[in-house]
């Protein structure tokens, strides 16, 4: 053989494109392609069960929400009778307000326990009818803000004004969206929850 033939062989193999290469170019695509898919499934499936999670959650605020309607639409409706001058029946009445503490412990929000905690002690206790008037205020005010209104920005003057005709005129009345403490201390009435 001669020499320019063997440099002619070598040559030819030196050019001659080696077969693992182009298999090597095909291969990582494809794996990258499997990876991607496989990645994908995992988070599809991940963001399947956020989904179902985030809807069971919302069905049982619903039905929270639903019971707390059912709680205090009966209280609500007995003050508002009493503040009409309703004849009530007073076995009703008792039989009213037990069902709704029981309740309003289990589905109330730690405000609007506190709230009608206050209402009931003020009741227990002859408060001028100011007092009466803020604290029921305030009583609806926090059911309002439990049954969904959080960031609400009616006052007690808002819904007071709807059922007390001389609302602005009435100096006893005049400044309900003002503190409890300073409405008691106004009234000369000391609330029995800070009694020493």
């Amino acid at each position: 053989m001669s020499l320019h033939f063997r440099l002619a062989s070598i040559a030819a193999k030196i050019n001659q494109p080696d077969w693992r290469l182009p298999l090597a170019v095909a291969v990582i695509p494809a794996l990258a392609a499997i990876v991607a898919a496989v990645i994908a499934a995992r988070a599809a499936k991940k963001a399947k069960q956020a989904e179902l999670s985030a809807q069971h959650l919302r069905d049982l605020e619903n039905r929270i929400s639903e019971k707390k309607y059912d709680v205090y639409k009966p209280m609500i409706n007995l003050i508002r009778d009493m503040l009409d001058r309703r004849l009530i029946d007073e076995e009703d009445s008792r039989s009213r307000i037990s069902d709704f503490s029981t309740w309003v412990i289990i589905y109330g929000s730690d405000e609007a326990v506190q709230a009608f905690h206050n209402f009931m002690q003020a009741v227990y206790h002859d408060p001028p009818a100011k007092v009466l008037m803020k604290l029921y205020a305030d009583f609806v005010m926090a059911a309002r803000r439990d049954m969904g209104y959080a960031e609400t920005s009616v006052e007690p003057a808002h819904f007071l004004g709807m059922r007390i005709s001389d609302l602005y005129d009435n100096s006893l009345l005049r400044n309900v969206n003002a503190p409890l403490d300073t409405i008691c201390e106004e009234a000369g009435w000391q609330p029995p929850w800070i009694r020493p």
